[in-house]
Formats: C-alpha cells, structure tokens, sequence
C-alpha cells in the first residue's frame, strides 16, 4: 500500500452504536455479545498518524470549493484492527493532493466539524 492508493479495508469496529437485547442479537444469529463490528471502508490512503497508536488514515471524500480551499471527509482506523488491506487501484491520489491532505490532517491548517475537515488554504 502506497500513500495515493486507493484501498479497501477490512477492520474490526468495537462498537454497533446501539445496544441491543439478548432476544434481537439471538433472532440475528448472534450466539452471544458481539462485541467484534466487521466494517469495510474504502478510500484514498495518505498516511499512518497517531503518537501512541498508530491510524490508517483514509480520504473518504473530497470536495473543492475554490483554488486551496477545501474539504475532507476521512475514515481513521486503529492498524491494531485491521484485518486485511486490498489495493484497489495504485495512485489514484496524485503526490500533490496526497500532502495537502496530509498538511491539512497533521499541522490543523483546518477546522474539524464531525469527522469533515475544511482546509484553509495553501499555506507554505
């Protein structure tokens, strides 16, 4: 996997985001608590971050609303859970747009809203 690739990834998701009753998790074939959430996601790759653990991290999608001004949906995903890594399609990420991701991500030349990251321009 190469910073630009587009990648699936097949990772283990710790919470369902709800609590369900032993009677729903029984009638969906659940033998007991489902603690382990297989999730797919699929996105640009731009880097591993993280001081204590590291996460892939995944540009889900990207809008450009004027010449450096921008935004970024990413997916951040612990490698600790990772199951399986599948390249898609090598390079689809040209190197220019893959550091202006990653300057946005890392120096917080952005404004986080939820999980959108909105880039003020292209600062050197």
């Amino acid at each position: 996997m190469q910073l630009g690739d587009l990648v699936e990834v097949r990772w283990l998701d710790a919470s369902r985001g709800r609590l369900e009753t032993v009677e729903e998790l029984r009638e969906a074939g659940a033998a007991g608590a489902e603690i382990d959430l297989p999730v797919t996601s699929y996105g640009v790759y731009i880097g591993a971050f993280g001081k204590i653990a590291k996460h892939i991290v995944l540009v889900a999608s990207q809008w450009l609303f004027a010449q450096g001004y921008g935004q970024i949906d990413c997916t951040i995903i612990p490698v600790g859970t990772v199951e399986n890594i599948r390249v898609l399609l090598p390079k689809l990420m040209d190197a220019e747009n893959v550091r202006v991701c990653q300057q946005a991500f890392i120096h917080g030349r952005a404004r986080r809203l939820m999980r959108r990251i909105t880039i003020f321009g292209n600062e050197e």
